[in-house]
């Protein structure tokens, strides 16, 4: 009886480590699949994160080219202005000048007149 006593007992030993062994490897597996899902979630907040800083930098760049173009425009459409303010400026001194030359051969002419009288 006393083999047949130690038997049971290894057969009970044996068991019992393959039991604790699937624990301890079931508990593992399943430490290791946890661990990979942080893993993922952390790769996919930062790639989230890259995304967001770049799209951020997109539209910073756009709003300073919006910003370029506008400033262009205006400094264009000013500059038009200015051309446009000349322009009539130097047509109004073109008739001033062309009235006052009027003026003064009509006033040698009578004086001309006067002398020759």
């Amino acid at each position: 009886m006393g083999m047949v006593q130690s038997l049971t007992t290894a057969t009970a030993i044996f068991i019992a480590t393959i039991f604790i062994s699937s624990i301890v490897t079931n508990s593992a597996f399943a430490q290791a699949g946890g661990m990979n899902q942080s893993m993922n979630n952390a790769g996919d907040a930062a790639n989230q994160a890259a995304q967001n800083v770049g799209q951020s930098a997109n539209k910073t760049g756009e709003n300073m080219q919006e910003g370029a173009n506008q400033t262009g425009e205006a400094i264009q459409g000013n500059a038009s202005e200015i051309g446009s303010n000349i322009s009539e400026g130097a047509k109004k001194l073109g008739e001033n000048i062309t009235e006052g030359a009027k003026g003064l051969a009509e006033t040698l002419g009578k004086g001309l007149q006067d002398l020759a009288k």
